[in-house]
């Protein structure tokens, strides 16, 4: 059975995880060897090149709306957005009815029988079945940080997970606790949720960057090996920097020539985090680097004293997994996602508590607490389900579970 998978627009490499996780689960599928009768082709709604696998560009078979429909909803907005907005709706719903029926037409025709999107929130094309992947329930899960609530961000989330979700024929999440939470906050069936395990780009944990290469990029940063933490991540208020911070201050009064490295874009709480950090008088210790490359990222892991991650949100992440990888010592809150995936492979906090995050930054420096820590990491990573090889394999048999679903009408 023909299982199409949904690749969305170019993914910016500044979105952090979420494309380290899009390329890996994209390249791994184009590189995977399913059985049968699982038949793969990826669709997109724009031009696809580089890929071992068929490919659809969508969009030249959709129909759409009139040259007048189009003129009079640009009228409408150049006019007021706001107080056109319903007959602005109405015409993009129309358009969206009619590309969506010519899209499924066409793509029954060349024998599609589910689409599976990868991307949350993706562009669902009505009229054929299909399987979706979740990542977190944040505005949930979560307190209501802007970045969920500003902009109609919870009720639009929300508007997804009631009105898409539940039509899916089956849901895929990163682990036993999303899968939950989907139960738990969606009321959905356990029986149509399925674990496809979250990991780590290889291309990245495999890297080779020389000790000189990663000698001179520490340098670049003012930093000593193993006389820093770092944490990558978007600047977002989830992402709890604020915590992080304070708990360093403390750290710092202990141990004052230690670093603290942030390195990620800024998602519009930078300038507040800089603030904090200048009225902490921590200028000196904490390095905001910016948006990095894979090679100087390595060199952080490879270095460290610890990842710290006190990010509110999960219940996965990817940090923790690429710390595995690389021999990092794990820092991170005590989502139960994340425990989950590590075990005893990581020094667990309470993210609102900056004694309990100080408490961990505090442990990690006892030469015995660091060495049990990479041994238990070591035995961790020998038994983990969560990498891309066994992720794939649990797609096959999740594919094939959604192709004897969809064997049950035409």
């Amino acid at each position: 059975m023909k299982i199409g998978v949904w690749i969305d627009g170019q993914v910016d490499k500044n979105s952090g995880g979420s494309y380290t996780y899009i390329n890996t689960l994209i390249k791994g599928i184009d590189d995977f060897n399913f059985t049968s009768p699982i038949e793969i082709v990826f669709i997109s709604l724009n031009p696809l090149t580089g890929f071992n696998l068929p490919c659809i560009n969508l969009k030249p078979h959709q129909d759409g709306i009139s040259f007048f429909k189009k003129a009079l909803r640009k009228t409408l907005k150049i006019i007021s957005k706001e107080f056109f907005h319903k007959a602005i709706d109405a015409i993009d719903q129309k358009e969206k009815r009619i590309k969506d029926e010519s899209g499924a037409a066409y793509l029954k025709n060349e024998g599609v029988k589910i689409i599976f999107y990868p991307m949350p929130a993706s562009h669902i094309i009505n009229g054929i079945p299909f399987i979706l992947n979740n990542w977190d329930l944040a505005h949930f899960t979560t307190y209501s940080f802007p970045e969920i609530t500003d902009n109609s961000g919870f009720h639009k989330r929300n508007d997804w997970f009631v009105n898409t979700v539940p039509y899916a024929i089956m849901v895929l999440c990163e682990t036993e606790a999303g899968k939950k939470e989907l139960s738990s906050y969606l009321n959905l069936n356990p029986d149509k949720i399925r674990v496809l395990p979250m990991f780590s780009s290889n291309n990245f944990t495999n890297a080779e960057v020389s000790i000189e290469r990663q000698k001179g990029f520490l340098k670049k940063l003012a930093l000593k090996e193993q006389h820093f933490f770092f944490y990558p991540a978007q600047f977002w208020a989830h992402k709890n920097h604020y915590h992080l911070i304070k708990a360093f201050k403390q750290f710092v009064h202990e141990y004052p020539d230690f670093k603290l490295v942030l390195c990620g874009s800024d998602k519009g709480n930078i300038a507040y985090i800089r603030d904090c950090v200048k009225r902490l008088e921590l200028e000196k210790n904490v390095i905001f680097s910016g948006f990095i490359e894979d090679d100087v990222l390595y060199a952080l892991y490879k270095n460290a004293s610890a990842l710290i991650m006190p990010t509110f949100l999960g219940p996965s992440n990817i940090p923790p997994l690429e710390a595995l990888s690389l021999n990092c010592p794990i820092l991170c809150s005590n989502l139960e996602g994340h425990v989950e995936m590590l075990n005893n492979a990581a020094l667990y906090f309470n993210p609102l508590d900056d004694n309990s995050i100080l408490d961990s930054m505090k442990a990690i420096m006892d030469k015995s607490t660091r060495e049990q820590l990479l041994q238990n990491q070591s035995e961790q990573l020998k038994i983990t389900h969560h990498n891309i090889e066994k992720a794939l394999i649990k797609l096959e048999a999740h594919f094939n579970e959604a192709i004897n679903i969809r064997s049950c009408w035409e």
